[in-house]
């Protein structure tokens, strides 16, 4: 019985970010929120979520071990991963605005809430954001995602191995799937199944040209092969930043985005591996709004869907850019328990709470709000739920068992019978607490309540309980000098206090040592094969081009062509240069080995080989006198700025 059971407000307002779950405690990664400054590098945020209590709490920030060296933390990014190995989180990828895309490895132990970064080896992935990541034993499995240095999207498969940190490049075999970013990757079993995403009509560079892919592909982790899947005949649309999960051997799906649509998404769906079929579900309970970007974690047998964003409810602020980002949290129960289900029909019917148990009774406030409403704040046992009226009881309103037999006869006047059979639950639920009814199933407790009334049902529970006694356990009273959670809401001093930070210094993380060796060749050599497909894409946009002689069509295809074409030039431009700095580097070798001094150029004096260089480039295939004349215009359009006027 799936029943969103429920709602929160007032946790950390994120979008894009990631999050992992750790016992009953979910534990979240970075994002963003809109209005935030992420142009001034900080540390990533760390805010944790107990599933139990029902309350966020924020990590403070690391302070540096040695005074004057910069903590071991990751700068606040978005559109990374995390995955849960052991007492670890292994954290990959994402950009910030300022540093860009990122591909250093990041542990964190949850035990000692610590950071580190682990000395890897192999072929380490090009720095990226939009991937997928998920775990088979120790191995953690990258798929796609945008990468920054090629600027296209990917569809490598990249495996790390935390027993020895090594990283590899999997050859795939079969018909990969598509190029794509911000799509979910989730294993079940030894299969990785892959769905959604941001995909280009015409390969991996992107053009504007979006599609989104709404049927699912497979990978085989044994023989590291895309298996070759049946149609279905029911599919959810095709989506992006969405969220995905596995339970009892089925992958679900909530949420998401499509932009050929301009629709934002809040629809669930199944999907059974064995039969390969597609099912949507419809939860009882009120949802989440439509959204994307948000994380969902599984606790046990709950979801927890929290953050996210969505198109502004204002008119005429319905596009993409118009968007509000979310900090509330929602729980999906798989398996509802009994005292769960009674304290939902105690919220939906609005039910007098003075007839509860103590143990279980809920500590009701009223925050008074204008126009006599506020907000109930209910919390028991077990957890809590929030509910937000605008009726509340005024004073001098009766109180106690009298108002609400008093509120019941005049709904049931009223013709309303739902407050009865609340009632009658609550009476149901009463009678239970005094037995043990656990080998019950919820449809039979009800039965027995319709056929037999309270009275019998109370009957039947108390002989089940006599048979069932066991010498009661002692009562353990909680320590009130116990250690309290933390609020993630601190007041902000009105002295701030001012410590001395030492300088930031900027690297590249894509030549830093904790992240491998870059060797140009060897990249080149790796992905030679785009080459190729640049290649078939320009002849496919040639032949198209031919088709449509005029039209929008014909100026988006020549726009294409043109900046393949650029895209070559600047290619063949990096690759003459890379084969004079070997010249060059070659030449010193041969001199140094000969016994002369070793002389290197400055940057003014590579400037000028390079500019006589691309004299004599021009004289060769006589352009020289054109590219004189634009020169020449340009320069007198600059210098016409400093003319007087002519009326002047």
């Amino acid at each position: 019985m799936l029943r969103w059971t429920v709602h929160l407000e007032g946790g950390p307002r994120r979008v894009n970010h990631a999050a992992v779950a750790v016992g009953h405690r979910v534990y979240s990664f970075g994002g963003y929120c809109s209005g935030e400054d992420y142009e001034t590098l900080r540390q990533i945020d760390v805010h944790i979520f107990n599933a139990v209590s029902l309350r966020w709490t924020k990590l403070p920030p690391v302070r540096p071990a040695v005074r004057g060296q910069p903590p071991v933390v990751p700068y606040m990014r978005y559109g990374h991963s995390t995955v849960l190995i052991d007492d670890t989180v292994f954290l990959w990828g994402g950009r910030n605005d300022t540093e860009g895309a990122c591909n250093v490895l990041y542990a964190f132990d949850v035990n000692t809430h610590k950071w580190s970064t682990p000395r890897v080896s192999g072929t380490v992935p090009g720095a990226r954001d939009g991937h997928s990541a998920c775990v088979l034993g120790k191995i953690m499995y990258i798929f796609g995602g945008y990468e920054q240095l090629a600027d296209c999207f990917s569809n490598d498969i990249h495996k790390l191995d935390t027993s020895t940190m090594t990283w590899t490049l999997v050859c795939t075999k079969g018909n990969p799937a598509r190029w794509r970013d911000f799509h979910s990757a989730t294993m079940l079993g030894n299969h990785m199944y892959v769905f959604g995403g941001r995909a280009d009509r015409f390969g991996p560079f992107h053009s504007n040209n979006e599609i989104y892919c709404n049927r699912i592909r497979v990978f085989d982790t044994r023989t590291e092969a895309w298996l070759d899947c049946p149609h279905t005949p029911v599919l959810p649309e095709g989506r992006r930043s969405h969220s995905a999960f596995g339970y009892n051997g089925e992958l679900y799906i909530f949420g998401g985005y499509n932009a050929r649509l301009n629709r934002h998404f809040h629809d669930l769906w199944k999907f059974n591996p064995g039969s390969f079929t597609w099912k949507k579900i419809e939860p009882k309970g009120k949802g989440p709004c439509p959204r994307r970007r948000q994380c969902c974690c599984i606790v046990g047998d709950k979801i927890v869907l929290f953050g996210g964003t969505s198109p502004s409810p204002e008119e005429g602020l319905g596009d993409e850019f118009d968007l509000i980002d979310h900090s509330d949290l929602h729980i999906l129960d798989f398996s509802p328990s009994l005292k769960t289900l009674c304290k939902l029909a105690v919220i939906q019917y609005n039910l007098d709470q003075s007839c509860l148990p103590h143990d279980i009774r809920a500590l009701t406030t009223l925050a008074q709000g204008p126009g006599g409403g506020g907000t109930w704040v209910s919390v028991s046992g077990s957890g809590a739920f929030l509910r937000t009226t605008r009726n509340m009881p005024k004073a001098g309103a009766r109180t106690g068992a009298q108002g609400s037999r008093g509120a019941m006869q005049s709904r049931r006047v009223a013709g309303d019978q739902p407050t009865e059979m609340g009632y009658g639950l609550i009476d149901f639920f009463l009678s239970l607490q005094q037995a043990d009814t656990s080998d019950m199933s919820f449809e039979e407790l009800l039965e027995l309540q319709s056929q037999g009334g309270p009275k019998a049902c109370k009957q039947v529970v108390a002989g089940r309980s006599t048979e069932k006694q066991s010498p009661r356990q002692p009562v353990c009273v909680a320590d009130k000098h116990r250690p309290l959670e933390m609020s993630a809401k601190v007041r902000v001093p009105f002295l701030r206090q001012v410590v001395p930070i030492s300088k930031k210094v900027a690297r590249d993380p894509r030549f830093d040592d904790l992240s491998g060796e870059y060797n140009p060749e060897i990249f080149d050599k790796t992905y030679q094969f785009l080459n190729d497909i640049r290649a078939k894409e320009k002849e496919l946009v040639k032949k198209q081009l031919k088709k449509h002689r005029s039209g929008e069509e014909h100026e988006k295809l020549q726009q294409l062509l043109h900046r393949m074409e650029q895209q070559e030039m600047a290619q063949q431009e990096r690759k003459q240069q890379q084969e004079l700095r070997l010249a060059s580097k070659q030449e010193r070798r041969a001199l140094a080995q000969q016994g002369h001094r070793p002389y290197f150029l400055k940057k003014s004096e590579q400037r000028q080989l390079a500019l006589a260089e691309k004299f004599k480039e021009l004289k060769r295939s006589k352009k020289l006198e054109s590219f004189l004349s634009r020169k020449r215009r340009r320069n007198a359009g600059k210098d016409r700025k400093h003319l007087p006027l002519s009326n002047e």
